[in-house]
């Protein structure tokens, strides 16, 4: 799609938006982005399934912001009723920040290591708290976790192993098959999880030295919570998550699980790469097996 398209449609559907400035971030996988004025960001998917994806994260953000103190996106222009690719799009203030580098909490004193934590602990919190009920969204509860799981490592082996060594093949698969033999792995309380907790989607100001927001939550759904937890124990280490045990009740609990969550990312990273022809993607998250 070109730019031109894109502010067409914009100004269609919303023609009392005065653009003033544009930048145009076209280089990602799944959308196009515009930062409008310095003040909105509008998200374009290039994909089928990433138009699914805006679709459910428009709904989502729209069940789960009155309960979240962070900022998050706020749908203010939506046009997500389309299926068509190009005209599907919404558009939220812009929230300032940057990504939370590992090597800015590394870098970071203890005390603001330890009110990072908090921040991200009260999120969780808040987050894994929401009802389900009425909740849109995928749902990966207890009887279907298993199968999901059992399913992933089977399209890892038949997709992915034919690229890695054999040492490391036995560590994968000892790897998801004491998770799969432990059925205590799948009774959990199902919750809304944000599904793709890291860096990228993680905003600091590092003036302020606070968690400025939370973005992206085209992966959330209602699953394990310790999902979350794995993506700040794959990011941030261990000694980080240990300190948010005194803001995220039980959270010992979660961490077995956590473990094995993040062992899975890159090769995660990786199947997606192979399946959508993503050679970067795939290398990437074959990087630590081959």
């Amino acid at each position: 799609m070109y730019l031109e398209q894109y502010l067409k449609c914009i100004t269609s559907f919303y023609p009392s938006l005065e653009i003033r400035t544009i930048h145009w971030n076209h280089f990602g996988e799944n959308n196009d982005i515009l930062f409008l004025n310095d003040q909105w960001v509008f998200r374009f998917p290039k994909h089928d399934e990433s138009l699914k994806s805006l679709q459910m994260e428009c709904a989502q953000l729209s069940y789960v912001r009155p309960y979240i103190t962070l900022p998050t996106p706020e749908p203010v222009f939506v046009n997500t009723d389309t299926n068509i690719l190009g005209q599907a799009f919404f558009g939220y203030p812009l929230i300032p920040g940057e990504p939370l580098y590992a090597e800015t909490v590394n870098g970071s004193s203890a005390s603001i290591q330890q009110h990072i934590a908090q921040n991200l602990a009260q999120f969780l919190c808040e987050l894994h708290a929401i009802p389900t009920e009425d909740a849109p969204g995928m749902v990966i509860s207890n009887d279907t976790a298993y199968d999901y799981w059992k399913n992933l490592f089977e399209k890892i082996k038949q997709s992915l192993f034919s690229y890695i060594r054999l040492e490391k093949q036995q560590l994968i698969t000892r790897h998801f098959e004491l998770f799969l033999n432990d059925r205590s792995n799948f009774e959990f309380a199902p919750a809304i999880i944000h599904g793709d907790f890291g860096i990228s989607n993680i905003l600091y100001d590092d003036v302020e030295k606070e968690i400025s927001g939370i973005i992206d939550f085209g992966s959330s759904h209602i699953g394990d919570p310790a999902i979350d937890i794995a993506g700040l124990y794959k990011q941030y280490g261990s000694q980080f998550v240990d300190k948010m045990a005194n803001f995220y009740p039980d959270l010992e609990k979660l961490l077995p699980r956590a473990k094995f969550y993040a062992g899975t990312f890159g090769l995660q990273e990786a199947l997606y790469g192979y399946q959508h022809h993503n050679q970067e993607s795939l290398e990437n998250g074959l990087k630590e097996y081959v």
